[in-house]
């Protein structure tokens, strides 16, 4: 993994360990572990027709205090364009999403709006200008799972990546 990848990924880890912390308090009750990054890559792993992955998946697995967080991820890459999918356990423990109302919004730049992919709530995101979008998938309101493209034309390209994701299995594991 390149050391600006590496640095990128620990400070995003940081700032959700942090959040984490501002959101919850340390007054939340005992939290669980997290599944080690490990046990979260074959969730990653994953074959896309049409994409190539870049090297191998990676992870990392941080705890502070009472705080951990674990993540796995894979990039691929398909002439110009490309994807970054990951998957996130927060804090080894359910949590609500905010993501339980139906939300859209359009303007001439972007899109952002509420779905469901694969029964799991989810949340959309894409740049017109720009050709960049995410898709975020709460699953089984422990794991995020987020898909994000570079260079696509549309939502349909993440949304048809999303289909090749085991996220009933990766469910399994929450409890």
């Amino acid at each position: 993994m390149p050391v600006y990848r590496w640095k990128t990924l620990r400070f995003n880890l940081v700032i959700c360990l942090a959040l984490a912390a501002l959101l919850f308090g340390l007054t939340t009750s005992a939290l669980a572990e997290v599944i080690n990054f490990k046990k979260l890559m074959p969730f990653v792993d994953v074959k896309i027709p049409g994409w190539t992955m870049e090297g191998q998946p990676g992870g990392t697995t941080i705890s502070q205090g009472a705080m951990s967080v674990s993540e796995a991820k894979a990039e691929f890459k398909a002439g110009d364009k490309t994807l970054e999918i990951s998957v996130t356990d927060l804090f080894g423990k359910p949590f609500p999403m905010m993501m339980g109302q139906k939300m859209q919004m359009e303007t001439n730049e972007e899109i952002v709006r509420t779905t469901a992919v694969q029964g799991f709530k989810a949340i959309e995101h894409y740049n017109k200008k720009d050709k960049d979008g995410s898709l975020i998938i709460s699953v089984a309101d422990r794991f995020l799972m987020k898909i994000e493209g570079k260079g696509i034309d549309n939502l349909k390209v993440l949304q048809d990546v999303a289909q090749n994701l085991d996220l009933k299995k990766l469910a399994t594991l929450a409890k």
